[in-house]
């Protein structure tokens, strides 16, 4: 499956676990109002919710049976008895809201943290009766923060995000290691390769930034209101680990030989060598991901910039060719 595909789909599917139980009271509802709620625009809305009644092949019928919706002008309304009926689980759905409480617990501080292990807790006597006679173990969850700082800044800017309001940070980057204040529209959070990213309009730059959270030396919620827009798609902004706007914090340049040009000019904005080779500019996120990137082309890709990250390979090298000799 195309990783694009996968990842547009989940997040159709968030967004429509969200305006489901809005729309779960038989009365029609303004698009508008939904699209707010679910955080995207109401053509995007309309589209999602068009998918449950409409199929992509030859097939008669609705996408899912027993799902009506009845679209007007601008409101919408669903006809359904599945979303009022008592939820039963299974042992697996019990154990899947289980581990998901638990990594909850794990991502979030202290004082937060206690109310889901609260939730978990009474998972786990309500599943008690359902698992008489299967073995089961404890479920635990690796910690999605790597610091209780971490933490207390991941709590932070989720409700700057919910309540739209401005955040202000202290950030360190590789040109401003002492760390800088900057004045941010929180756009939303995103977990990718291991780090936590805020995605925000920066005001010092003018433009959206990509800030990794532990890189954040402090941050607090402004009573200024943020400026975020309706239409902002910031699970766009990721993909395979790696930022897809051009102004990330930092940039990674790579020389690729004439050999590769051609596959790499069909895939990115490239600038064209006398000796046929080109050169692209990619946002640099995460100096892991560069390595990784770069060492895939072998001899075909040369790191221009930044320093680091070149002298990041050439360790690698070593350490893979001093190996083999072994």
């Amino acid at each position: 499956m195309n990783p694009r595909t996968a990842d547009d789909a989940a997040s159709q599917l968030r967004r429509l676990l969200i305006a489901i139980p809005a729309l779960a009271d038989d009365s029609p509802h303004r698009i508008a109002d939904l699209a707010i709620l679910v955080g995207v625009s109401e053509g995007t809305l309309a589209k999602d919710l068009r998918t449950l009644v409409t199929r992509f092949d030859d097939g008669p019928g609705g996408f899912v049976e027993g799902v009506r919706l009845a679209f007007s002008t601008d409101s919408v309304q669903l006809e359904s008895t599945f979303f009022r009926r008592p939820m039963g689980l299974t042992p697996s759905e019990l154990g899947a809201i289980e581990l998901g409480l638990a990594a909850l617990a794990r991502e979030l501080p202290p004082h937060e943290a206690a109310v889901a292990e609260r939730a978990k807790e009474r998972v786990v006597r309500a599943a008690a009766g359902l698992t008489l006679h299967t073995d089961r173990g404890p479920v635990h969850a690796a910690r999605l923060v790597a610091s209780e700082r971490d933490g207390l800044h991941l709590s932070l800017l989720r409700t700057a995000i919910s309540s739209r309001r401005k955040a202000e940070i202290e950030y360190r980057s590789v040109s401003s290691p002492a760390g800088s204040i900057r004045s941010v529209h929180p756009y939303g959070l995103l977990h990718s390769n291991g780090h936590w990213f805020l995605i925000g309009h920066c005001e010092r730059a003018e433009s959206i930034r990509i800030f990794r959270l532990d890189r954040m030396v402090a941050a607090k919620m402004l009573a200024e209101p943020a400026d975020i827009p309706d239409d902002v798609d910031v699970e766009a902004t990721l993909r395979n680990g790696r930022a897809t706007v051009t102004n990330a914090e930092d940039v990674l340049r790579v020389q690729y030989s004439p050999r590769i040009a051609r596959w790499i000019a069909e895939h990115q904005s490239v600038e064209t060598q006398h000796d046929g080779s080109v050169i692209v500019d990619h946002p640099l996120l995460d100096d892991d991901w560069a390595v990784r990137h770069v060492l895939q082309y072998g001899p075909d890709a040369e790191v221009l910039e930044p320093p680091r990250v070149r002298e990041m390979v050439r360790e690698r090298l070593e350490l893979v060719l001093s190996a083999h000799v072994r």
